[in-house]
């Protein structure tokens, strides 16, 4: 059994994060966001996988790696013009010779496909579609299910009033070759909106199951904060590092140097070569690598991305900043999105800004 793996996607909500660097391979605790369904795949026993790329393709596949760190036969297509998350699929038919397994690459899964297999099998349906539950449905395709999870009806995004279900589509299927009969050549088309709507008119038998692990969607910068956040909720420990005041759970990387007279309150990460200086304090958030915190600067809720530098008096929170920026002293950076190789100049008040480099 083969994966599809779409990742050609451009994340426009994730501007200017996504300027320079594509959405599968923005960082979760520390490892790209595709990286954890790949391993989930693997894990599953899939090694063959085709991953489906348009959008930075070049710089994904070179941040990706080659089959070996991850034990399986990793090829990859190029989209020149969208075709829809089915479209993507429909281009590579002809290497898909039974039954398999289509997964997004852009939003975070650490999740037990196997077991989503097992089930496809033991319905006998041509698809079954991995859901989950969400507080909000509205912003996601819901889902209604009969006794025997079977699918009865698909929304799109409804209204809150009109909602029927809070099971959302988590965009991970397994699905007989035969689905790709009702995708048609060179058109846009997609597996939520067409695909599954046109096999229920068809009488086929689709069925949907609750996935088992982590699965959290990045669309958003909160989202991406959210999701590194609960990784290292997650996966982190207790740490007693000398001098330093530490409390949750935390993730420091052995190179990385946190000074005494430094606070961690966790969930934090602290990836390779980063540096908290003493009197810095730094609580729920990610610090990367090479990235340097000050002495005497804050970062509350914050993911601040590799080499940036966060200068002494600041105060960041529920923010995002990219790679190679500066904040300078003495700013202030509240909910806002710094992209690549920004400067704030010492002293600044940024509130609800979005501020990144000029696109094209």
């Amino acid at each position: 059994m083969m994966a599809v793996v779409l990742a050609g996607g451009e994340g426009k909500r994730l501007k200017p994060l996504t300027q320079t660097r594509p959405k599968p391979l923005l960082p979760i605790a520390g490892r790209p966001c595709i990286d954890y369904v790949l391993r989930s795949l693997i894990d599953a026993g899939l090694r063959r996988i085709l991953i489906a790329t348009a959008y930075m393709s070049d710089y994904l596949i070179k941040q990706i790696g080659d089959a070996h760190q991850y034990d399986a036969s990793l090829a990859y297509s190029f989209e020149n013009t969208p075709a829809g998350t089915a479209g993507a699929v429909k281009r590579v038919e002809e290497f898909i010779d039974g039954t398999f397994v289509v997964a997004m690459g852009d939003v975070l899964a650490e999740v037990d496909v196997g077991a989503l297999v097992d089930f496809h099998r033991e319905r006998g349906g041509v698809a079954t579609i991995a859901l989950t539950q969400v507080s909000d449905p509205t912003e996601y395709g819901i889902v209604g299910l009969d006794a025997r999870a079977r699918v009865e009806r698909f929304q799109e995004k409804p209204r809150r009033e009109e909602a029927f279900s809070n099971l959302v589509n988590a965009g991970i299927y397994v699905l007989e070759r035969e689905v790709l009969d009702v995708i048609p050549e060179r058109e846009m088309f997609d597996f939520a909106k067409h695909v599954f709507p046109r096999l229920l008119e068809k009488g086929l038998a689709i069925y949907g199951k609750r996935l088992e692990g982590l699965w959290m969607d990045i669309g958003r910068p909160s989202d991406l904060l959210a999701a590194n956040l609960e990784v290292v909720r997650r996966t982190g420990k207790a740490l007693a590092l000398d001098g330093v005041e530490c409390s949750g759970p935390l993730l420091v990387a052995p190179t990385a140097v946190v000074e005494p007279g430094a606070v961690l309150r966790g969930p934090c990460f602290v990836g390779p070569g980063a540096r908290i200086a003493s009197g810095a304090v730094v609580a729920s958030s990610c610090v990367y690598d090479d990235a340097e915190i000050d002495s005497g600067a804050t970062v509350d809720h914050t993911v601040i991305l590799e080499r940036s530098k966060v200068r002494g008096g600041c105060e960041v929170r529920e923010s995002v900043v990219a790679r190679d920026c500066l904040v300078d002293r003495d700013s202030v950076l509240d909910r806002s999105i710094i992209g690549d190789r920004m400067t704030i100049m010492a002293s600044s008040r940024l509130v609800d800004a979005v501020i990144g480099p000029p696109e094209g």
